[in-house]
């Protein structure tokens, strides 16, 4: 059977669909909830190291995979990981019961600027979809409200001036990006023979040190320094002669480095 670019089209949007349908059934909502947010959605994909501009007035972003730094209105950089949502911070259409029909439109376009860390992918829905959607289904709009929630609570414990040591701050981002990979490495077997294998282990990856720094406000010789601290303790992995990565900080100790990120 031949494919025509007709089919090819319909196929890519049913995989695309399929794909989004997952991501929103992933955080609880029903069948009919799910299958109503994946009719107004898409996917946006965006290279490793590119500026990043999301125009919030127009549609909401959902982070589903990758590493971002944004740059906020005081000059201030934030580093986040999937799941996260970007929206116009000071809309409350989203939420039932805080919206006023009265309310004059924002003129101004709001737009949040950053770069892309690694391969991104978004799903974007329009604002009006999203706002219909939010004040006519309960659950869409919980899951709008964790979200914003757990953007808030993540701004509060990792970016806001604090008297925490130094490396106990970049300890918390570390262990705010650090998820599960693999990666193919060259073993040894008990017969002395090379053979290659997959090994799964803690990454946190994406920012470079400097990126660390902006975002903790910290100079970068004192983050380059509290890395060397964690490793020295074992929290993080330390390379060996060849081994080293840039932007990858393989975690050794997850328990460890989360004391250290509360101050233990």
């Amino acid at each position: 059977m031949i494919m025509t670019g007709v089919n090819i089209t319909a196929s890519r949007k049913s995989r695309e669909s399929r794909a989004i349908a997952d991501f929103f059934a992933l955080h609880g909502l029903p069948p009919d909830s799910v299958e109503a947010l994946a009719d107004v959605s898409r996917l946006r994909r965006r290279s490793r190291n590119r500026p990043m501009t999301l125009r919030v007035t127009r549609a909401a972003y959902f982070l589903v995979d990758g590493r971002v730094t944004e740059l906020v209105p005081s000059g201030k950089a934030r580093l986040w990981r999937e799941v996260m949502l970007f929206e116009g911070v000071t809309s409350t259409a989203f939420f039932p019961g805080t919206y006023d029909e009265e309310r004059p439109e924002k003129k101004t376009e709001e737009l949040i600027s950053g770069t892309t860390l690694s391969s991104c992918l978004f799903i974007e829905v329009p604002n009006s979809r999203l706002a219909s959607l939010a004040t006519t289904d309960p659950a869409i709009a919980l899951m709008l409200a964790r979200m914003a929630t757990k953007r808030h609570t993540l701004t509060e414990r990792l970016y806001t001036a604090s008297r925490s040591a130094p490396v106990a701050r970049v300890a918390a981002v570390l262990n705010y990006l650090a998820e599960p990979t693999r990666r193919n490495v060259i073993k040894t077997r008990d017969d002395g023979v090379l053979v290659m294998t997959t090994a799964e282990e803690l990454v946190a990856s994406g920012p470079s040190q400097a990126d660390i720094a902006d975002a903790l406000c910290l100079g970068r010789a004192t983050v380059e320094k509290a890395i060397a601290e964690l490793r020295q303790v074992k929290a993080l992995k330390s390379f060996s002669p060849g081994e080293r990565a840039n932007r990858c900080y393989p975690v050794e100790d997850r328990s460890l480095l989360r004391q250290i990120s509360l101050g233990g």
